[in-house]
């Protein structure tokens, strides 16, 4: 009798059983895998390694030529906005190596769930503000710091990858949250700690921490990443792409031989990934409505023609000061972004600003940015406010297209018709707030 991970292979022909067969014979210590898809037919002895190697979180597609336009999955409909999150530099060559070989890499807690590469740093006067620190710079730094660790493990760049693969990588949101008052001085020597997951196709999180030298972390962001087929704009399902990033992460890591240690690793990553605010016991209340401006300006974006993702906290807070109000001087101490769709130079945005003021959690605001009658950018940050800065669950479920069309036919007038998400019964009338604006 076969194995229980070998169940699903009882109605392949005999020359795929041997071929199943084959690829699990070189990993006896393979957990429980996954059904094979229907797809699996098709395959070639490589799909059963992606498949086997990757645990079943790499579904290759079918290699017959019936199936060479059809995915296993459905890669979904919706389009989505391209946001640079990955290193810049690409080669001019497939086979062209990255400056720094993976034998020079700096790998921490290699073989667990907090494995994370380790860059040296410092921090420098773009970094600092007079109270706290500049969460753009430090987005930058991480960002730049992503980039070489994903370059340095894989080999990958995101030219290479939209070169050799057609693949980019969209930036999905960001949290991002400041640990300690006590902030490193300006040259003071730091680290950026960086964890890569590549847990399921197309999905590609990462989780990065500024850190003293005392070994402290000073603050944390979190990057929702996912790999996008550049020609459709639509999530990837390219296995091939997805592997070649994966494979290379995952052995720097320690997490490359699928056995049960490394599924129970996985198992781990999925619950730190699957972040848990505190519950408020109630929506989120803002006390204030305040309509903004911002234009997007060109140093606001990237190469792909749109605003850059460290610049969300910027334009958070120009948008925040073109209504008079001076709030987002404060230390930014908590944040959360989700991209909705491109911002190129020039665009011209209404700002719908939604602001908690409380006492001892600092001035709470959610940022809904109007782009021809829809949302194209929705964030909730804390300024000020007790250190370390969290966001409550509701802040964060607020961030999401719903309720922000729900919050922009509010202030146009209408009926909010989001109630589940926030409660806007306190506010005063919006043409009321306006007159007092203009």
């Amino acid at each position: 009798a076969l194995p229980i991970c070998y169940g699903s292979i009882v109605n392949m022909t005999t020359q795929l059983e041997q071929l199943y067969k084959k690829v699990l014979a070189r990993y006896p210590d393979c957990p429980e895998l996954p059904p094979l898809p229907k797809c699996s037919s098709n395959w070639k002895e490589s799909d059963f390694e992606v498949f086997v190697a990757s645990m079943g979180s790499i579904i290759p597609p079918g290699s017959g030529p019936e199936n060479q336009s059809e995915q296993c999955e459905d890669p979904g409909k919706e389009e989505h906005a391209l946001f640079e999150c990955a290193p810049r530099r690409g080669y001019g060559a497939p086979d062209e190596k990255p400056s720094a070989s993976p034998s020079n890499l700096c790998i921490k807690n290699k073989g667990t769930a907090d494995a994370c590469l380790v860059t040296s740093s410092s921090i420098y006067m773009v970094d600092r503000a007079f109270e706290g620190l500049k969460v753009e710079s430090v987005l930058t730094k991480f960002d730049q710091c992503r980039a070489a660790a994903l370059q340095g493990m894989s080999g990958m760049s995101t030219s290479s990858l939209v070169e050799q693969c057609g693949v980019g990588i969209l930036l999905s949101d960001i949290y991002y949250a400041v640990h300690t008052a006590d902030l490193p001085a300006v040259t003071a020597a730091v680290h950026v700690e960086s964890e890569i997951d590549l847990p399921k196709m197309p999905m590609l999180p990462s989780r990065q921490r500024l850190v003293d030298a005392s070994g402290n972390a000073v603050c944390t962001a979190i990057f929702g990443q996912l790999m996008v087929d550049m020609a459709t704009t639509q999530l990837s399902q390219n296995s091939d792409a997805y592997n070649r990033v994966k494979r290379p992460c995952d052995n720097e890591f320690g997490r490359g031989i699928p056995n049960s240690a490394t599924l129970a690793v996985r198992q781990e990553l999925a619950a730190k990934w699957a972040q848990q605010h505190p519950k408020r016991g109630k929506v989120f209340t803002p006390s204030k409505y305040l309509p903004g401006k911002y234009v997007v300006a060109p140093s606001d974006c990237d190469t792909y023609n749109t605003v850059y993702h460290p610049k969300v906290t910027s334009v958070c807070e120009h948008a925040s000061l073109s209504t008079g109000e001076t709030f987002c001087c404060a230390a930014t101490t908590a944040f959360f972004c989700r991209f909705i769709s491109t911002l190129p130079p020039g665009t011209r945005l209404d700002a719908h600003i939604f602001v908690d003021e409380t006492a001892d959690e600092g001035t709470r605001a959610l940022f809904v940015f109007e782009k021809d009658k829809s949302c194209a950018l929705c964030t909730f940050v804390v300024y000020g406010g007790p250190v370390p800065g969290s966001l409550y669950h509701e802040e964060v479920q607020a961030v999401s297209p719903k309720t922000a069309e729900a919050l922009i036919a509010w202030a146009n007038g209408g009926a909010f018709k989001a109630p589940g998400t926030c409660d806007v019964s306190a506010l005063q009338p919006r043409e009321g707030l306006r007159k007092q604006t203009m």
